[in-house]
């Protein structure tokens, strides 16, 4: 029978090493088992308990003081906030106390102020309607110093020459066809400033007698268009510029009636007066003038 060769023999002598070798580690691990074991402490059921007891206390003083401590920093913190806002809180109510007092004086002075205007309004209204009448007053006084004159427009300069009161005494009969040679004036003279564009400047004559002064005048109205060596003239009344300017107002409506075919009149000092139908009507405003006639003419 042959002989095992080498490599197929079993190695006795490395089993038996790894043997010992696992057993030395079970030898080492059990003794330190035992050692661990050894060192623990012996505690009972109650040692036990009362270690977690002083566990769980002193970790409870530990959070108790930290808890302090944050507590002891945040108040501080708040105390100088809530200070900041005190103070703060403080000026406020003083600077509203200060706003309350000079709005308290402000109305004091406003009400003062609105009863000094309620006054002064009445006596404005007051000196209102009395300058009204009192212009009404003098453009009457102005009317009546005038209602004796007359105006001559577009005669020429200097036609008059040095003695103007007797030129126009004889004058005035003869564009007009009066039956008189003369008409007594007390005054004569041209308007005031220089010519100007060519323009002669108006004739103003004061007639002695109120009567002549109506006679000229219906004359005037009777005979049209005037002339006097080949220049058209004008006689018309003299009135004040504030009455002139009162009349003025009313062309538009003079112009409307006269494309009705209505006839009319300017009363003194500017009132316009016309019949609708039998009715006589009569208008101090030009507005309601125009207004009337839109409606009912």
């Amino acid at each position: 029978m042959p002989k095992p060769s080498k490599q197929n023999r079993p190695d006795h002598s490395r089993v038996f090493t790894e043997d010992s070798t696992v057993s030395s580690e079970a030898n080492v691990n059990s003794e330190h088992a035992v050692s661990h074991e050894s060192s623990l402490p012996d505690f009972s059921h109650g040692a036990l308990l009362k270690h977690i007891a002083d566990v769980v206390a002193e970790e409870g003083r530990h959070t108790q003081k930290m808890m302090n401590e944050s507590f002891a920093k945040l108040e501080s913190g708040l105390d100088i906030k809530v200070d900041s806002i005190i103070k703060r809180i403080g000026e406020i109510a003083a600077a509203t106390e200060s706003l309350s007092s000079c709005v308290t004086e402000t109305e004091t002075r406003i009400s003062a102020v609105e009863e000094d205007i309620a006054s002064l309004q009445k006596k404005l209204f007051a000196l209102e309607n009395l300058n009204t009448t009192l212009a009404e007053k003098v453009t009457d006084l102005e009317g009546r110093t005038r209602r004796d004159n007359i105006r001559i427009l577009n005669l020429r300069e200097s036609v008059e020459g040095s003695d103007p009161l007797q030129f126009f005494e004889s004058f005035l009969p003869k564009p007009l066809d009066l039956p008189v040679k003369c008409i007594e004036i007390d005054r004569a003279h041209r308007g005031l400033g220089t010519p100007t564009d060519g323009r002669p400047r108006p004739v103003i004559l004061k007639i002695h007698r109120s009567r002549d002064v109506t006679t000229i005048l219906s004359a005037a109205r009777r005979k049209g268009q005037l002339h006097y060596e080949g220049q058209p003239l004008c006689i018309a009344p003299d009135i004040s510029p504030a009455v002139r300017a009162a009349r003025r107002a009313f062309n538009t409506v003079c112009a409307e009636l006269i494309k009705k075919g209505i006839r009319f009149q300017m009363n003194f000092p500017a009132v316009l007066v016309f019949k609708v139908e039998g009715t006589q009507k009569t208008f101090r405003d030009p507005k309601d003038a125009k207004t009337y006639i839109d409606s009912n003419v």
